[in-house]
């Protein structure tokens, strides 16, 4: 078996205007379907990134830089992540087609895992 990423991008607004209802109507997609792919033994790891800005790091020469994320030029944020474990990537494909964000986002990025 091999590990998957799914990169789960997604606008920052869409979220802002959404009653806490609705907004819990999405985790609880979410949950459901992280709870039924652990229990086909298929689901790894994931996490929900924060909003707010991250860090760039950069080599300058032999100096590393660290600047804040450009937030607010970003029209599309990683939002979070999935690890899942799939035979090869039609098998992982097969999987991502489920997952809930394809339901409240545009798009996943579904990567393989170097295994070391």
């Amino acid at each position: 078996m091999s590990q998957f990423v799914l990169l789960l991008p997604h606008v920052p607004e869409r979220y802002q205007n959404m009653s806490e209802d609705d907004y819990m109507d999405i985790i609880k997609d979410y949950v459901a379907w992280t709870e039924k792919m652990t229990a086909d033994g298929v689901y790894v790891a994931g996490e929900k990134l924060v909003d707010e800005t991250g860090k760039i790091l950069s080599r300058n020469g032999n100096a590393v830089e660290v600047h804040d994320m450009p937030m607010t030029e970003l029209a599309e944020i990683l939002g979070g992540f999935m690890i899942i474990e799939a035979a090869d990537y039609d098998a992982a494909v097969a999987v991502a087609k489920t997952c809930p964000h394809l339901l409240h986002n545009d798009r996943i990025e579904l990567r393989e895992i170097h295994a070391v």
